[in-house]
This record gives C-alpha cells, structure tokens and sequence, in this order.
C-alpha cells in the first residue's frame, strides 16, 4: 500500500484496542514478540485471500502502542488494487474508531437539534394521529391474551 507511511502510532488501553479492532472483523493472533490482529481479503477475481496484520506492543504502563505504518499484507507478492483499496478503507476506519472521530461530523449541535418531538410539522402530527389510532390498548392487549408495552 502507497499510503501507508502516512498512517499514525496510536496508544490506548488494550480493552479498547481489543474491542474495536475485533467489532471491525480483526481476528487476534499471538506471536513470539507481541500481537497481531489480522483481517482476511478476498479478491473476487482470483478467490484468494490476503492476510492483512497489525501489530500491537504491551508498553510498561500498561498501554497497548499501535504502529498503524508497520501494518501491511503478510503475503509477500502482487495484491490486487481492489483489496489495496478496501485494506486502505478498514484501515481509516481503525484511525476514526481509535481515535473517536467516528462519527463526529454526522452530529448536530445540541441548539439545533429538535429535541422531544415527535412531529415537527402538522402533516407528520396528522400521520402520527393516525397511526397511534391503530394502536391497541393495553387493556385489550390484555384481553387477547398479549402482554403490554412496560410502563414508560
């Protein structure tokens, strides 16, 4: 990968490390020196996998350090540009979750927000109207032998 040089070190507590790298589809793999977390690639093409690692270092407060520039393919030979480019992608997404920049540009600032509405015109007020009608009381839940919603 070309882009690699430009790929950060990151410390963080290894839980989070653990968490994060697994909930993206990394698998841990002990080695002799520290461990890897590695994520197979398929190309579609030629059905064969490529094993992509990184490699994490227990530091002495405790800290796990992530090299995110020593990351790279642990096949030696040509990988196709099409799993070059969705290593590239799973990789920025490491770098976001790690660093908790995922998702912070979606947010709305909270004096923007339309808090505790349900409808913020009148056609959704009359279509919400409509669909609370059908909805079943609790007594007649009850009656049909359902259990209800908990009280709210």
């Amino acid at each position: 990968m070309t882009r690699k040089r430009t790929l950060p070190t990151i410390m963080k507590p290894f839980s989070q490390v653990h968490r994060t790298l697994t909930t993206l589809g990394f698998s841990q793999v002990s080695l002799r020196d520290g461990t890897a977390y590695e994520i197979k690639f398929r190309d579609h093409a030629s059905l064969k996998e490529y094993p992509y690692r990184m490699y994490t270092y227990t530091q002495d407060n405790g800290q796990t350090l992530i090299d995110l520039r020593e990351a790279g393919f642990a096949s030696s030979g040509d990988v196709p540009m099409a799993v070059e480019m969705a290593a590239e992608q799973v990789m920025s997404e490491v770098v976001q979750y790690l660093e908790g920049t995922a998702g912070r540009s979606r947010l709305t600032p909270i004096d923007r927000a339309l808090n505790g509405m349900m409808a913020t015109n009148e056609e959704e007020v009359k279509r919400l109207g409509k669909s609370m009608a059908r909805v079943q009381t609790n007594s007649k839940l009850l009656q049909a032998g359902l259990i209800p919603d908990p009280i709210q």
